[in-house]
């Protein structure tokens, strides 16, 4: 048994699909200089976003129920799928947000959307027709609320040559500066979250100061993050760890935002296995869509403060070599990164082209997970401890341990490996952690532990003492700002928080 019912899991897998072709140059060979419609994280969360949220109203609307998008709710379009079949203009309208993002697997998403009609509704009917019209014009409204997307993510970055400033690294004197104006992009829901903190060492946008936590988080990705392991004290399960949560947009695999739904599916499922009877399809469908949609969002908050100047910080990678003494740390010129897994392909040692501060990685890993966490709690299938910790357990393989996907350095494709997993807040803190394990991050990027009224260096074992510098903290908000649309009460809410 798989979640969200045959008819739409096909939905969710072939959007799932859409971005692992989106990052393989294979699937374009008519157009090489052309590389995919929708690459790197903020743009695949968008997408991902659109096409899920497409599915789950256009159902919604067609039986009766609110919307989650409310710009849409009286929406010419969504007045056409009144009376409409559900299966059908649900289908439509996911697959015509891919059609409009993916325009270069037009003719892919078109054969999947005949089979689509064979498997499920295979009789031509006049409401069948309807539905197929009322579903694509939805999608279409839907891919209009981004029409400026593309204009942008295309808006040119002047990098300004400061310490502690995002600039391109030693080792990558080429490299650019992805989605420096994507923080002004419309969100699908969720509103800015303010007053988010800055780094440490970084206390306006022309100055800093030593600062102790800077200096124990410089001191751990030095250690951790170094290329050759046997120059660190990095071990082998931190690296695997760090590769694990990859996703770096390499060949075959896409951005994180596909990883994190593929975990929420295998999660799902299992819970269905267990006891099928236990959530209903509209159920899995909100879930879905909400985690869609907080990704996409949880892009548009990361990214602004990526690039704002009080909250802009360099990786490692440039702030190793660039060390400043006077702020506790020691210039270390030969330092490079283990880097991003660059799976699948040659490059090694390189760092994402976008400021540190803060991760992505934990800003949509934290916002897709902590709304799973409380959906399942609020509809029993799972449980809080008095410190917030849940009890959703999980085995997951990651792609990146598929024992098909290869290595850069050998050339050789990784073992298979399942990783398993006692709770979704530990797989929170390891996809945060694990981007320190391969150089590309500073710990405080992600998550810090909270001491009485400061921040600190560490990871929280539990959600009562989660600091609130980081994505971890900043995914939280997101998603618990979401919760009220899934009807989540505000208790559940402060119990995942441990309060």
């Amino acid at each position: 048994m798989t979640a969200a019912s045959p008819e739409y899991r096909f939905c969710i897998d072939m959007t799932l699909e859409c971005i692992r072709r989106d990052h393989t140059d294979s699937f374009f060979p008519q157009n090489r200089e052309k590389k995919g419609n929708q690459r790197g994280p903020f743009l695949t969360a968008r997408a991902l976003g659109m096409a899920l949220a497409a599915l789950r109203d256009a159902k919604a609307i067609a039986n009766g129920r609110s919307a989650f998008l409310a710009q849409l709710k009286s929406h010419a379009t969504a007045s056409d799928l009144k009376g409409a079949n559900p299966k059908v203009a649900a289908a439509m309208a996911c697959a015509q947000v891919l059609r409009r993002r993916y325009p270069d697997q037009l003719h892919l998403i078109n054969s999947a959307c005949s089979q689509w009609l064979e498997l499920f509704e295979p009789t031509p009917t006049p409401l069948r027709a309807q539905s197929q019209i009322a579903g694509i014009a939805f999608g279409d409204a839907i891919h209009e609320l981004g029409k400026k997307d593309a204009e942008i993510a295309g808006v040119m970055y002047i990098p300004i040559l400061e310490p502690y400033y995002h600039n391109a690294p030693p080792n990558e004197p080429n490299q650019g500066f992805a989605g420096s104006a994507w923080g002004t992009a419309a969100p699908l829901v969720a509103k800015r979250i303010e007053n988010f903190p800055t780094p440490p060492g970084r206390v306006s946008p022309t100055e800093v100061e030593a600062a102790s936590h800077y200096k124990r988080d410089y001191e751990e990705v030095l250690a951790k993050g170094i290329s050759n392991r046997a120059d660190g004290s990095r071990t082998l399960n931190e690296e695997i760890i760090g590769i694990y949560w990859g996703y770096d947009g390499p060949q075959e695999l896409g951005t994180p935002p596909r990883l994190y739904l593929q975990i929420v599916l295998s999660v799902l499922d299992d819970i269905q296995a267990r006891n099928k009877t236990r959530l209903s399809v509209d159920d899995e469908l909100d879930i879905i869509a909400m985690i869609g949609i907080s990704q996409a969002d949880a892009a548009i908050d990361a990214w602004h403060y990526k690039y704002s100047a009080k909250h802009m910080m360099w990786r490692p990678a440039l702030g190793i070599p660039n060390a400043d003494p006077n702020h506790g740390t020691a210039p270390r010129r030969d330092w490079r990164p283990l880097g991003r897994p660059a799976t699948n392909g040659n490059d090694i040692e390189r760092t994402p082209d976008f400021p540190a501060y803060p991760s992505g990685h934990a800003t949509f890993g934290a916002a897709a997970f902590q709304l799973l966490r409380l959906f399942l709690v609020e509809k029993g299938a799972a449980n809080f401890e008095d410190d917030g910790g849940d009890n959703v357990d999980f085995d997951f393989v990651s792609d990146e341990f598929n024992g098909r996907n290869r290595d850069p350095r050998t050339g050789m494709p990784r073992q298979l490996l399942t990783r398993r997993y006692p709770s979704l807040w530990k797989a929170i803190t390891d996809n945060s952690v694990s981007r320190v394990y391969l150089g590309v991050h500073w710990q405080f990027d992600g998550i810090t532990t909270r001491n009485g009224a400061s921040d600190e260096f560490g990871v929280p074992e539990a959600p009562k003492t989660l600091g609130h510098t980081g994505g971890v903290w900043l995914g939280v908000r997101i998603a618990n700002q979401l919760a009220e649309l899934l009807e989540i009460r505000p208790e559940t809410i402060n119990k995942s928080l441990g309060t």
